[in-house]
């Protein structure tokens, strides 16, 4: 009876250390099970602190970005007319590349300037009008000397320069045209003869040679000529584009828009149209 008494107290023993065994399993995995729940809730809470962080800086960066003072990006290039725009009648380009034949050349209805009978296109006459005036209030007194000038009379201009060339200087007609050219345009050449186009001279030296520049007269127009649309059209130092000398009398109206543009960049007529430098300069 003892044998089998031990016999049985043994496996008894052996139960009820299987269900401590399961026990403890349970108790240790219940713990690891509440250990991982308490990491990963741990782990959720920084994941949605991170998030939000993150949200605010952006938020922040936004609005310092919206109170950062606007910068102007500069165009890669220069601001040349448009399309649109070469076709108006204000920025036709006259030179010995574009000549006109005499059908070419537009009708144009003129006004009178001054008392001397120089006419211009009338579309312009409103903003010459503004400039001399306002010439006139800063204490200047620029005058004019030459303006439209009708085909006829560009043939006459022109053949009569041959003609004292040729005296003068003994050349052939083909040499003294040629050389006329270079003082006095071709008929179909000319700005002149579109009526956007005046010699303007100082009331106190009216040559027209370089020392024009040098006016008080000149030296205002050449500041703000441009706000009322005119530019001088044969600039120092780019006659290798306009193919014309250096004429500071020289004024051509292209528009408040296209003045502007033009004299900020320093460019030619030629230039801002996109034309390119004259292949036949005349000079």
């Amino acid at each position: 009876m003892r044998r089998r008494r031990y016999k049985g107290d043994i496996r008894r023993i052996r139960q009820r250390n299987a269900r401590i065994f399961l026990v403890v399993c349970l108790v240790v995995f219940g713990a690891a099970t509440v250990w991982i729940s308490i990491d990963e809730k741990k782990a959720e809470k920084k994941a949605e602190q991170a998030y939000k962080e993150q949200i605010e800086q952006e938020e922040q960066a936004k609005k310092e970005e919206n109170t950062k003072p606007q910068v102007n990006i500069e165009p890669t290039g220069p601001v040349l007319a448009d399309e649109t725009e070469k076709q108006q009648w204000y920025l036709r380009l006259v030179n010995s590349d574009y000549p006109m034949t005499e059908a070419d050349v537009p009708e144009v209805a003129t006004e009178t300037v001054d008392t001397n009978g120089y006419q211009v296109d009338a579309r312009i006459m409103e903003d010459l009008e503004a400039m001399f005036e306002d010439a006139r209030v800063a204490g200047r007194t620029p005058m004019i000397c030459s303006a439209f000038r009708a085909w006829d009379l560009q043939v006459s201009l022109y053949e009569n320069k041959i003609e004292r060339v040729m005296q003068e200087e003994g050349l052939s007609y083909e040499d003294a045209a040629v050389k006329a050219a270079t003082v006095v345009a071709k008929p179909g050449t000319s700005e002149h003869q579109v009526g956007l186009a005046l010699d303007i001279v100082s009331s106190e030296y009216q040559e027209l040679d370089e020392a024009q520049m040098e006016t008080e007269d000149q030296k205002w127009l050449m500041e703000n000529s441009w706000k009322y649309g005119f530019i001088l059209r044969y600039p120092m130092d780019k006659s290798e584009i306009t193919g014309v000398i250096f004429e500071p009398w020289h004024y051509r109206y292209v528009g408040k828009k296209a003045a502007k543009e033009i004299t900020e960049q320093n460019l030619t007529l030629e230039e801002y149209v996109g034309a390119g430098a004259v292949e036949t300069p005349i000079f």
